[in-house]
């Protein structure tokens, strides 16, 4: 170790010890530590570490701000964080509407960037200063997932560097130069998404931006029940009319209103709230689409700017990307989540079945649904806060989730951003043919599995010569 943090320090200047705050995040996965972090100012850095972590067998995982909620960043024992929330830079294509972004870029800065030239992005419920790149990775959604779909579907294409060094562009760019488009060529931007990291580090990654509308609302609907609610998206989604539509459950309210303490719902109260998000250049075109909302609505719609004067504590919700310190910053420091995408018709019953099994667990249900590009798909996900101090609750939590996983799989759908604990339960449910092309696809591209070996990989398929085979670990931020 000490001749490899000398070479280390050739590379990056300096290699920190303090690993402590790398080893865990807010989940209820248990910690690893590494062995250093480094922190990458320059891209031509992350080549030399990668030649030097294979020719030593040494764990990488790559890192941006570390705030994925599934368990994703935390690092592989004894291996190397690198850390590249120091990439940030920005590239925009106004006239084709795409910017190339670092891995530290922000929401907050693409999305100030972006206005310099009258564009926009969509937002998913993540700090301003979560990285873009990140959520692009592992197939994020957000304030236009309706409209464009989830943002692997915005990724035009990216630069990467493989575990041996190799610099790779992909999508039209590795013509042109220019990140258009993901086609014509053969589709390798695929190798990069939702991969966590197993397969390259991503440098650079070609994110789709969007005109931005001279009117813009955003309007709640309450909903009695769930069901009201999903069957309203239902019907809103294939009209076209609208860039978003998201159900929230009642809980998030409550503590957006400071109330901590969550007993059983008042059945007066609303179970969902449903947020519509849409934009027009005219006046006309806004009226058309509020009309449409307010026929197919159970309540009159309410506009985000008179709940604001209702309700001065609800101001999160109506900018975005924004920071919801309900969930970040309670007491317990603990947020987890499982979530999944699937089917329009089972989303009702997905819903109602993981509302039921958070309040038997003695959990505010906290349910986000939405439908995905025009209905296509949905997403069903269940939040839940807890105490990471305590080691009964955090157990109690896994065990939860992992349920949760389960229930969703036998509706038909798919999880995302998988957790570690969820992993056993997809791989069996895997198509054995798909399962050994990932498994050709890693040992390509990483034959001597130093990049997130855990990931996509559960113990009986690690091969003897990985890190974790040898008592190493893998994870991965959503950076790489």
């Amino acid at each position: 170790m000490k001749d490899l943090r000398e070479r280390l320090e050739r590379i990056f200047g300096s290699v920190s010890s303090d690993v402590e705050p790398h080893a865990f995040d807010m989940t209820e996965n248990p910690p690893r530590r590494p062995a250093c972090v480094v922190r990458a100012t320059r891209a031509s850095q992350v080549p030399e570490l990668l030649r030097l972590a294979s020719e030593r067998r040494v764990p990488v995982t790559p890192k941006v701000t570390g705030q994925n909620v599934g368990g994703l960043a935390i690092p592989a024992e004894g291996g190397i964080v690198l850390d590249l929330s120091g990439l940030d830079a920005v590239e925009i294509d106004p006239v084709h509407m795409v910017a190339w972004i670092e891995p530290g870029v922000s929401w907050q800065g693409l999305k100030e960037e972006a206005g310099k030239h009258g564009l926009t992005l969509g937002f998913p419920l993540a700090p301003p200063d979560a990285s873009v790149l990140a959520c692009a990775l592992v197939d994020g959604l957000g304030t236009r997932s309706l409209a464009h779909g989830s943002y692997g579907d915005w990724v035009q294409g990216v630069e990467a560097c493989l575990a041996d060094g190799t610099r790779v562009v992909t999508g039209s760019a590795a013509v042109s130069g220019r990140p258009l488009s993901r086609g014509p060529l053969p589709d390798l931007t695929g190798i990069f998404l939702n991969w966590f990291g197993t397969t390259g580090v991503v440098l650079r990654l070609a994110f789709t931006l969007w005109p931005a509308r001279r009117f813009r609302r955003r309007s709640a609907i309450p909903c009695s029940r769930a069901e009201d609610g999903i069957a309203l998206m239902r019907a809103l989604a294939p009209t076209g009319l609208f860039d978003d539509l998201g159900g929230l459950g009642w809980p998030a309210a409550k503590w957006a209103l400071g109330v901590e303490e969550l007993g059983p719902r008042d059945p007066a109260e609303p179970e969902l709230y449903v947020i519509a998000d849409y934009g027009a250049d005219t006046e006309a075109e806004m009226e058309v689409r509020a009309a449409r909302l307010a026929e197919l609505a159970p309540s009159p719609p309410l506009p985000v700017e008179d709940l604001l004067r209702l309700a001065p504590d609800l101001a999160p919700f109506a900018e975005m990307p924004t920071r919801l310190g309900f969930l970040l910053d309670h007491e317990g420091g603990g947020l987890t989540w499982v979530g999944a995408y699937g089917p329009l018709d089972r989303m009702a019953e997905g819903a109602r079945r993981g509302i039921g099994m958070m309040e038997e667990a003695g959990r505010p249900p906290l349910v986000v649904t939405r439908p995905m590009r025009a209905g296509h798909f949905g997403i069903l996900r269940f939040i839940s806060r807890f105490d990471r101090g305590s080691e009964a609750e955090t157990a109690a939590v896994r065990d939860l989730n992992r349920r949760l996983g389960r229930m969703l799989l036998d509706c038909g759908y798919v999880p995302y951003k998988c957790p570690a604990t969820l992993l056993p339960d997809v791989m069996e449910r895997l198509d054995p043919g798909f399962r050994e092309v990932m498994e050709r696809v890693r040992r390509a591209l990483d034959p001597h599995g130093i990049l997130n070996p855990d990931r996509w990989r559960p113990p009986e398929d690690r091969p003897a010569s990985s890190p974790r085979a040898r008592g190493g670990g893998g994870g991965s931020d959503a950076g790489g």
